[in-house]
Parts: C-alpha cells; sequence; structure tokens
C-alpha cells in the first residue's frame, strides 16, 4: 500500500472508531468520497471500517460472504483505496483534517 492509500487507510480506521474525530461537515464529505466507488465496494468500506455506524467487520466474513478468498477481498480493499485516495475530493478532505 502506497503512502497515500495508507493515511486514508489509517483516516478511516480512526474515523470508524471513533465517528466524534471530525466534524460533521467532513463525516460529510466521507460519504461523498465513498459514493465514488460501486454500492457493493462502499458496503464493503463501510462494513469493515466500522463506518457511519457499521459494525467493523472481519476481512474474512466480508469475503466469505461475497465467495471470494481473503487475498481477493484484501487487493479489492486496497484498488479501492488507491482509486479514492488520488482523488481532488480526498485531498480537499486531507486540508480540511489538517486545519481541524
Amino acid at each position: 500500500m502506497d503512502n497515500i492509500s495508507k493515511e486514508l487507510h489509517e483516516f478511516l480506521i480512526r474515523l470508524g472508531k471513533d465517528p466524534h474525530c471530525v466534524k460533521h461537515t467532513i463525516e460529510h464529505y466521507v460519504k461523498h468520497l465513498l459514493c465514488l466507488l460501486t454500492r457493493e465496494d462502499e458496503t464493503i468500506f463501510r462494513q469493515y471500517y466500522g463506518l457511519f455506524g457499521e459494525d467493523v467487520t472481519k476481512l474474512e466474513d466480508i469475503a466469505h460472504r461475497r465467495g471470494i478468498n481473503p487475498d481477493m477481498m484484501e487487493k479489492i480493499i486496497e484498488a479501492d483505496l488507491r482509486k479514492i485516495a488520488i482523488t481532488p475530493e480526498w485531498q480537499m478532505i486531507r486540508q480540511l483534517i489538517d486545519k481541524q
């Protein structure tokens, strides 16, 4: 995982554990950021990171539900992280987080 993807990954973990770690506006922007993914991949992110009231779900459980192995599920998550980490939307959110 490259640095920009890792930064997003760490932010999503933090947001899942403590939704109040960011202002409501940033949470709203993150919801829109996830809309850049397919509906299925957005659901995977919500489950994997425990976002927006979802319980955190283990990678193995998500993979099993989708009929793939955990390594493939991890690759899908990493590819999606990269996809949204390079967007101008994430760069804007990063700047807002830094100002917080």
